[in-house]
């Protein structure tokens, strides 16, 4: 399998120097960020090439090893607060597996017209996950790849772990037996 950084090292190698231009404006930094991640998911990715699953947070690594030995420790600074934002707020939000049934819970009749299948509760119970892996291997603003976000969706399956899908059978199976919320009925 080829390493990302090889197959996409022009377009790399044309936006480092910007990069490092823009050094102490992290606002421009992180547009610069975004657009090389857009050009590199605009390429079409050869079968033998396998993409980071935090491809912003890869490309950032590489810009790293170009930056000067103090704008690196101004970066890694920064990153390292973001990370520990995040741990903080998923530490926070940290549920067991009742309370994100529950929150994911479908509300509406409407929603229980077909059964619910593993694949289908997991989209739920796991929408935020599934939507930054999404984020991550697409430019969600740009039209055109909304086609390629049911393939994604298939890979992110493919890649969550059995005790999550066991999770989502049991969540599916609950919802199929219990039906719709009983105010959500006509009287």
């Amino acid at each position: 399998m080829s390493d990302w950084k090889e197959v996409y090292s022009e377009i790399l190698s044309s936006y480092v120097g910007r990069y490092k231009e823009a050094r102490g404006n992290s606002q421009l930094r992180n547009e610069i960020l975004a657009e090389v991640k857009s050009e590199i998911l605009k390429h079409e990715p050869e079968d033998s090439v396998g993409l980071p699953p935090h491809l912003r947070v890869a490309i950032w690594r590489v810009f790293l090893s170009h930056l000067d030995l103090e704008d690196q420790d101004d970066e890694i600074a920064i990153i390292q607060h973001i990370l520990a934002a995040t741990r903080k707020s998923w530490a926070e939000s940290c549920e067991g597996e009742d309370a994100r049934e529950e929150k994911a819970c479908p509300t509406k009749a409407g929603d229980y017209k077909k059964a619910f299948t593993a694949f289908t509760a997991v989209q739920r119970i796991f929408k935020e996950e599934m939507d930054a892996y999404d984020r991550e291997r697409r430019d969600t603003k740009d039209p055109k790849t909304i086609g390629q976000r049911n393939r994604i969706i298939q890979q992110w399956w493919e890649s969550v772990s059995d005790e999550r899908k066991a999770e989502a059978g049991r969540a599916a199976e609950k919802w199929n037996k219990l039906g719709a919320p009983k105010e959500t009925h006509d009287s």
